[in-house]
């Protein structure tokens, strides 16, 4: 029964796009211009090199050498060991979804757990620095307000992680057998492994861009309800209609952390699609997005 109105949901949303591309054809091609102009210009040049280096980290064998060297450090706080360290780092640096996609890789060369690989998966949803302070910062007019989403956005998975923590660490329990590979070897495979997952990103923002454009516009929503909409299917597009809003810049910032810390749908299936050749639960991920939306916005409200 559930299955069949999956299926249903399926087919009117379908039905939907499909009619919707027939009466409204300049709607579609200004969201897909729109969605390609946020992803040049905000995401492309803040995620890229991230995620090539982090790729170079694991194919010359460098992620397993900085663990090392954190793992004192991540025990204590997290109890969790392997290739964990690096996760969380890079996931810190790079941003979301590098989370699920290095647990992926590190799931796969056999440098940490499914245990440990469902735990992470909760908290390593960090915002990219450089698009928090720099496409955040200008649409907020307010870097200082920028500087208290990053922190807090932070802080929020740091406090959930110790939270869910398992009461002892977990090992890895599995032997790294993974041959690190030489640079020029390495180069061409991170860059490649980079743009796969960009190119899907792209993908998926474009998709819910267009869905909320042909969606918001058959509501005649105004334009706070059109943006929370719009935040909640694609987090990016969210934050770029935030300043269409008549509000006070804390609201702004309330609504721009929410986006952050939830991720939309559109990063929601960027996840999915990270983890769906691994044994890992998706349901750790969106838990994790519930409590650290919560948690996020109680800071910000005190503080």
């Amino acid at each position: 029964m559930k299955r069949k109105y999956q299926e249903l949901f399926a087919v009117l949303i379908i039905l939907f796009l499909y009619l919707s591309i027939f009466i409204n054809p300049s709607l579609i091609i200004e969201s897909g211009i729109l969605s390609i102009n946020i992803f040049k210009t905000k995401l492309f040049p803040s995620i890229f090199p991230f995620f090539v280096l982090a790729s170079l980290a694991l194919e010359l064998g460098l992620a397993t050498k900085i663990s090392r060297k954190l793992n004192p450090l991540i025990k204590r706080l997290f109890h969790v060991d392997g290739n964990s360290s690096f996760i969380i780092l890079v996931s810190l640096i790079s941003g979301f979804p590098s989370g699920s996609k290095y647990i992926v890789e590190c799931l796969k060369n056999k440098s940490i757990s499914k245990d440990t690989a469902n735990y992470l998966l909760t908290f390593t949803h960090f915002a990219n620095p450089l698009f928090v302070l720099g496409t955040c910062g200008l649409i907020l007019n307010s870097v200082s307000l920028a500087y208290k989403i990053l922190i807090i956005g932070i802080l929020s998975n740091i406090i959930l992680g110790i939270m869910l923590r398992p009461k002892e660490i977990i090992s890895s329990k599995v032997i790294n057998t993974y041959q690190s590979k030489s640079f020029l070897e390495a180069l061409p495979n991170a860059i490649n492994d980079a743009v796969k997952v960009l190119l899907f990103m792209l993908g998926s923002i474009a998709f819910f861009m267009l869905f909320s454009k042909l969606l918001t516009s058959s509501l005649f929503l105004n334009s706070f309800f059109e943006t929370i909409i719009t935040g909640i299917l694609d987090m990016t597009s969210g934050i770029s209609m935030v300043n269409t809003i008549k509000t006070t810049n804390y609201i702004k910032g309330l609504l721009v952390l929410s986006f952050i810390t939830f991720g939309s749908f559109s990063v929601h299936l960027q996840v999915l699609n990270n983890i769906k050749e691994v044994d890992i639960d998706y349901k750790y991920f969106f838990i994790g997005r519930i409590i650290e939306t919560s948690i996020a916005l109680v800071i910000y409200i005190l503080f």
